[in-house]
Order: structure tokens, then sequence, then C-alpha cells
């Protein structure tokens, strides 16, 4: 058997064993990885070579936090706090939480409360570039301009929010099968493959060992 050959199906048989193991989603785990980090870096070069007021990256959003806000702030209105008073509540509950939004809740509080709670929404909503903060800030506006209780209004942005939530669960949920089918395909017949092949590799390293 020729030298190339043999090198080619000994490539074949690791690729296999690489699938097989799942090594290909920790393989796109760490391209995703250094993509994200290159992005990061052109970023950061950017804003050095451009003015400081361009628009910058959004933060990611996570539904949860944002559901939660709302929430807090449907509570706290609703024992006849005012706005301002059950934003700082809430930014207060969020300080013992871990993450990005809890941070930057607490520095839009600190800067924009004394000016107006709207001001607080308005700059979380342009932090995260997030349509349900705009209109929860919507619902806000409407409902102090046309009578409606904060509370009514924060009650619907919860719920819009929370069916949001459970849409993408059930998507992910459909496409769970689609995204398992390779590794299901390799697990099952990648063994029995490998098993059949082992008597070819034994010759191959036989005939390799006689050169």
């Amino acid at each position: 058997m020729s030298g190339p050959l043999v090198a080619f199906v000994l490539i074949l048989c690791f690729v296999v064993l690489f699938i097989a193991a799942g090594g290909h989603y920790a393989l796109r785990r760490v391209w995703r990885f250094q993509h994200e980090r290159r992005r990061g870096r052109r970023s950061r070069s950017g804003l050095l070579q451009h003015d400081p007021g361009q628009e910058r990256k959004a933060l990611p959003e996570d539904l949860r936090d944002t559901r939660d806000f709302a929430f807090n702030l449907q509570l706290g209105t609703s024992m006849e706090a005012t706005l301002s008073g059950a934003l700082e509540q809430t930014a207060h509950q969020f300080a013992s939480r871990k993450g990005i939004f809890g941070e930057r809740l607490k520095r839009q509080v600190d800067a924009k409360l004394a000016s107006s709670p709207e001001d607080v929404i308005q700059g979380l909503a342009e932090d995260f570039d997030s349509s349900h903060l705009r209109e929860l800030l919507e619902r806000l506006i409407m409902a102090r301009e046309g009578g409606v209780s904060y509370e009514r209004a924060l009650s619907i942005s919860v719920n819009s929010i929370e069916e949001d939530i459970r849409s993408r669960i059930e998507m992910e949920i459909q496409e769970a099968p689609t995204k398992l089918t390779i590794p299901m395909v390799m697990g099952i017949f990648g063994p029995p493959v490998m098993i059949g092949m082992l008597p070819l590799i034994a010759g191959m390293l036989r005939v390799l060992s006689e050169h």
C-alpha cells in the first residue's frame, strides 16, 4: 500500500473519531470564541480611530433580566411607591445579582434619576438596544398622560416579555432535534464503523512496520 494512501486512510480515521467524540462542537466553540475576540479587537480599534461620540455597540440583553426589572417596578408601584422610588429599590435589588444589567441599571439611576425616572429607562434601552424597554417606557409615558396607573402599564410589559420568553423556549425545543441529529447518528454508527475499520488499521500498521 502506497504511503499517500495510508496517510489518507489514517487522516480519515482520525476525522471519524473526532466527530464521533463530539470534537467538532468543541472546535466550533473555540472558533466562535476567537471570532468574538477578533471582533472585539476591531471594535476597540474602531473606537480609537473614530470620534468618541459615535454610536457604541449594544450590550447583550437577557430577557429574564428585563422581565424581572419590569416586574420589580410593577411591584414597587403597586405598593404606592413612586416610579423613582421603585427604580431605586429595583437598582438596590439588582446590585446583589451578578450581571451587566444590574451594573448598567445602577449607573443609569445614579446619573439620571435626579433628572427623571423616564431618563433612566431610556438610558437602559439605549445600553441594550432593547425594544422591550422602549415599549415599557412608551407605556409608562402613555399611562402618565392618560391617567392610567403605572402598575397596569408595567403589568402589560411583564406579560409581553413573558410571552416572548416562552416563544423563544418553544423555538429552541423545536430546533433541538435538528441540532442533535448529527451527534446522535455519529454516536450510533460511529463505534461500529470504527470497530469494522480496526482490521484495516492493524493491517496498515503492519505494512508500515515492515517498511
